[in-house]
């Protein structure tokens, strides 16, 4: 039986690696934290105003207002489970949304 020390050791080590997975995705990503969350809070609104045409034309049209790399981040996006902009709000938001409200 795995005592209770051994336990919170084995704890400490999976929060440390998931810590350092997600230090490095942040790294890697295409715009800062900021921006994505800049991104979702203008899907939020829009949408909401113009609704989903199913293609990411309201996220294209907020990265070159802010002179970002559409070519890089829109694949990005898609990998991340978005390839329109309900989508991106939808399933990207989700999986960055904790992070976002820990580094904004």
């Amino acid at each position: 039986m795995t005592s209770k020390q051994e336990k919170r050791r084995r704890a400490a080590l999976v929060e440390a690696m998931v810590a350092e997975d997600t230090k490095k995705a942040i790294e890697e990503m295409p715009l800062s934290l900021k921006d994505l969350g800049r991104l979702f809070d203008h899907l939020d609104f829009q949408l909401g105003i113009q609704g989903c045409d199913h293609t990411p034309r309201i996220t294209s049209s907020f990265l070159v207002s802010l002179n970002l790399d559409t070519d890089e981040i829109l694949p990005w996006l898609s990998e991340q489970g978005g390839s329109c902009d309900c989508e991106i709000l939808a399933n990207v938001e989700d999986g960055w949304e904790s992070e976002i409200a820990k580094n904004t």
